[in-house]
């Protein structure tokens, strides 16, 4: 790992760190900067603003999917689904800190982005003729799903999730 992804990396995590005790309005750059031990002019190599840390994680969130899906040799609605869902759980923290800080309209944004490359770059397949409606209604359906098992403590199972997304996101994988 390079100098500059260590400093991104431990950014990310010092601000999710921070979360844990105080809210995102309170935390500041030079909080999280002084948090980690990186100067602002670092911070501000590596991010323009306290979203784009949170919108960091996602990504590294999104890329260990991607390379779980890929070392796994995934092939199946199911598989990507269940991959999907105990990446989101294994990242619980991040979640949480995402519903207690009111942080839904970053994984909206987010979960806008992926799921359209996905179905651009033909890896996710719409059943269905591809609209942008029908993707909106997948990824905003999709992000009050991911809130509402976050505010019940993630306590439905995988599994569950699974069957529910297969029945209802209308996707097949290429």
């Amino acid at each position: 790992m390079s100098k500059k992804e260590t400093a991104k990396k431990r950014i990310i995590d010092g601000m999710f760190e921070m979360l844990q005790t105080k809210s995102y309005q309170e935390i500041t750059v030079k909080d999280v900067s002084k948090h980690v031990g990186v100067s602002r002019m670092t911070f501000y190599r590596n991010f323009h603003t306290k979203e784009d840390v949170i919108v960091g994680q996602f990504q590294e969130t999104f890329t260990t999917f991607i390379n779980r899906l890929l070392a796994q040799k995934i092939s199946n609605f199911n598989g990507l689904a269940t991959t999907f869902f105990t990446i989101i759980k294994e990242n619980k923290p991040m979640m949480d800190a995402i519903v207690d800080n009111d942080l839904s309209y970053l994984l909206l944004k987010v979960l806008k982005k992926y799921i359209t490359n996905l179905v651009d770059d033909d890896i996710l397949e719409l059943r269905a003729n591809s609209s942008k409606m029908l993707i909106a209604m997948i990824y905003g359906g999709l992000t009050e799903v991911l809130l509402t098992w976050t505010e019940d403590g993630m306590e439905e199972p995988v599994e569950e999730l699974v069957i529910f997304a297969s029945k209802y996101l209308n996707f097949k994988v290429n």
